[in-house]
């Protein structure tokens, strides 16, 4: 068994290293981590904003407070940050070996389950981005609860019952998708051969109380009318995302770094024909089946796992994702272990077998690479998506972080063409027009960002340092006190600047 682990931590190592050497993106690197006040110190009064922020609309606290521990001793260490990534998915691999192991599985198979969950080209987006440290910190703890849970059932013992609620708790702080936890328990209940009783339903309730209280905390933030979306064009949609999951991960072809849902929704659409006819298919061999107890848990498993982010209408991109079928595809990897020890007996048909997941390695390493820096990310994206104004405006920042400020300028133009209602793309733009002392323009970008939105803070402040600039002081200290108002740093210093120029400017004087 420990040959089959270091075998699999350094498949690990060698396929996503990569990683090791990438920087931070900016697609939500930098709200979790470089500009997250709480991740500064590890002081009590940031343990405690931990606790009690949301982080783009999420509640995360578990996964920040491991950012805030990394920065306390390490700085802001690209480096660490990523390696610490690896280490826990790591770490999660292994226990997924176990488990198959434990549930029934051989050494071969479950050593096949764990190394396709471990190098799938879908486990990219969960590696290689930082942010994406709540998927696999999850993953620890949900797996560590399987693992109580599996003890539980085999022993009857409450301390395997209480290390379960607990881990399981630990998992929702690290990442609401952890909510599926009471299903897949009750799926465990099934593939163990527990009838569904009184008892067991009781047993997952204070699993469901507090899972459900803790991520209704950001479900709540992200919640959308749906009413009118349970229709013919939702219910593709919600075929469509069911079947892309289950339609990359067995056969991973062509992965992205964004997806976007095919357009128009009908069913005359050959994606949409194609899931139809493909969920078609997918109930026929679970009726066909039925009586396969591996194949069953892997669809079970999945689909209670996912079923919460299978969306019935559409919002920009991320319907889907690869991230979202991090841990739902673990029933997969154990049936396509088991159905591999069960199928592949001859020498030639294993190296074909091994030579086919030696290839899914490497493109997976070659995956990790579009991964290095928000530049290339973003140049990825819009090379598949050239008409996403976001992927422009947002590698249009890196150029101008990176102080290219003529391809930044390039990018805002573009960004703004594709979305003429994109504020910060209007004043991220009106800032370069600043830098090239063309103050006409910066002002018409500022203004405009701030009539697109009033309460947008950025462009008060850049505003106020034009006008000041152009001596226009009473000007420049409204909009100074409005940024301020509305939440941007404007220091003490910089509003007693202004207030004297005015007095020094005034008639009196």
């Amino acid at each position: 068994m420990m040959k089959n682990v270091l075998i699999l931590i350094g498949f690990v190592f060698v396929v996503f290293f990569p990683c090791l050497k990438a920087g931070l993106i900016n697609l939500d690197d930098g709200g979790h981590i470089v500009e997250n006040s709480a991740v500064q110190d590890l002081s009590l009064t940031s343990i405690k904003q931990v606790f009690t922020q949301t982080v783009n609309k999420t509640y995360i606290p578990l996964t920040t407070l491991s950012f805030s521990i990394e920065k306390h001793f390490f700085g802001f260490n690209n480096v660490v940050f990523h390696l610490d990534n690896i280490l826990i998915y790591g770490g999660v691999v292994i226990l997924a070996l176990f488990l198959a192991k434990r549930m029934g599985l051989s050494l071969e198979a479950s050593f096949v389950a764990a190394l396709i969950f471990a190098i799938h080209p879908m486990r990219v987006e969960t590696v290689a981005w930082v942010t994406e440290r709540k998927d696999v910190l999850y993953s620890l703890f949900y797996l560590l609860a399987l693992h109580q849970y599996w003890s539980y059932l085999k022993t009857l013992s409450k301390k395997h019952y209480f290390a379960t609620m607990f881990l399981g708790f630990l998992s929702i702080l690290a990442k609401p998708m952890a909510l599926s936890l009471p299903l897949i328990l009750l799926v465990f209940d099934w593939f163990y051969g527990r009838s569904l009783s009184k008892r067991v339903l009781i047993e997952k309730a204070p699993i469901f109380l507090y899972a459900i209280g803790i991520a209704w905390i950001t479900y709540a933030l992200n919640m959308r009318n749906h009413a009118g979306v349970i229709s013919l064009q939702g219910a593709l949609i919600w075929v469509w995302s069911l079947g892309f999951y289950l339609w990359k991960f067995l056969f991973p072809i062509q992965f992205s770094p964004y997806y976007v849902l095919p357009h128009p929704i009908n069913i005359f659409n050959w994606p949409y024909l194609l899931s139809v006819i493909f969920f078609g298919g997918l109930m026929v061999l679970l009726v066909r089946f039925r009586k396969n107890k591996w194949f069953i848990f892997a669809f079970l498993y999945f689909f209670c796992s996912i079923f919460f982010l299978l969306r019935f209408d559409e919002k920009d991109f991320n319907v889907v994702a690869d991230r979202f079928m991090y841990l739902p595809s673990l029933g997969v990897c154990f049936f396509i272990g088991y159905w591999a020890d069960q199928r592949i007996k001859t020498r030639r048909a294993t190296i074909i077998f091994y030579l086919f997941l030696v290839l899914l390695g490497i493109r997976t390493n070659l995956q990790c690479q579009i991964w290095h820096d928000s530049i290339g990310f973003w140049t990825t994206v819009i090379q598949e998506h050239p008409n996403y104004y976001r992927a422009y405006h947002n590698r249009g920042v890196a150029y101008f972080q990176q102080e290219r400020d003529n391809l930044a300028l390039n990018d805002f133009n573009r960004a703004i063409a594709l979305d003429p209602k994109s504020m910060k793309t209007y004043n991220n733009r009106g800032i370069i027009y600043c830098l090239r002392k063309e103050d006409a323009k910066s002002l018409a970008d500022f203004n405009k960002a701030i009539s697109l939105d009033s309460t947008f803070a950025s462009p008060y402040l850049n505003r106020s340092l034009l006008e000041e600039a152009q001596g226009k002081y009473q000007q420049s200290l409204e909009d100074a006190l409005y940024a301020k108002k509305l939440g941007a740093v404007v220091s003490d210093a910089y509003i007693r600047l202004l207030r004297q120029s005015i007095k020094a400017d005034s008639p009196a004087h």
